[in-house]
């Protein structure tokens, strides 16, 4: 069990932070918030996939577990969206970054909405997913 979920977190540290890297360079770029957001996830959602499938619970790539699997990202990713929106209406958009061309606070909001899409995420592909 501890083998596997070391695994796990690997994989995620390396997802976080691809997904991050996407995400962050699309809107240092000028690229909308939630488009930002979304193409980070959609890419860390496929490498998510194929690594964890393979590397982390040695399960073949079938299009059930892949239905499965985008099923539990879509929710992971709706909780991640209302962490967000949640995140910044207790903190309203103040300090404005030029160098970023954004406020801190959806940078802020955007490791929020990680950390809740993360968490989803493993509890529905441990126990319902990849089972």
């Amino acid at each position: 069990m501890w083998v596997l979920f070391s695994k796990y977190i690997v994989v995620g540290v390396a997802n976080t932070l691809l997904t991050m890297i996407v995400i962050f360079a699309l809107m240092h770029s000028g690229v909308n918030l939630y488009v930002s957001n979304a193409t980070g996830y959609l890419v860390g959602i496929i490498f998510s996939f194929i690594v964890n499938s393979l590397f982390t619970f040695s399960a073949k790539l079938s299009f059930r577990s892949l239905v499965k699997f985008f099923t539990a990202c879509f929710i992971a990713y709706l909780v991640n969206l209302v962490a967000m929106k949640s995140f910044l209406m207790v903190f309203p958009e103040k300090i404005y970054l030029p160098q970023y061309k954004a406020y801190l606070e959806v940078y802020l909001a955007q490791l929020c909405g990680m950390g809740f899409y993360t968490v989803t995420g493993f509890i529905l592909n441990k126990f319902w997913v990849m089972k």
